[in-house]
C-alpha cells in the first residue's frame, strides 16, 4: 500500500510495521502534528513524537512500529 501512495505522487507516507495500540497511536500522531506545526520536517517530527511516546509507553511495541517512507522534508 505504501508503494501505491508513493507511485501516485504522495511525497511521503507514515506506516506501521505491526498493529499498534490505538491510544498510543493517537498520542504519537498528535505529537507528530504538533512538531510539524512548529516547523520541524517530517522525519524530525516523527522522531520527536516517538521520543515523547517513549516517555509514557516505554515498551517499543508502542512507539517503534512507525516508519516514514518518502521525502523527509
Amino acid at each position: 500500500l505504501t508503494r501505491a501512495f508513493i507511485y501516485a505522487g504522495t511525497p511521503s507516507v507514515i506506516t506501521t510495521l505491526w498493529k499498534v495500540n490505538d491510544r498510543a497511536s493517537y498520542e504519537l500522531m498528535r505529537e507528530f502534528y504538533r512538531h510539524l506545526q512548529a516547523g520541524r520536517d517530517k522525519a524530525e517530527a516523527l522522531r520527536q513524537a516517538q521520543l515523547a511516546t517513549l516517555e509514557r509507553y516505554p515498551h517499543p511495541y508502542y512507539w517503534a512500529a512507525y516508519q516514514l517512507t518518502g521525502e523527509p522534508r
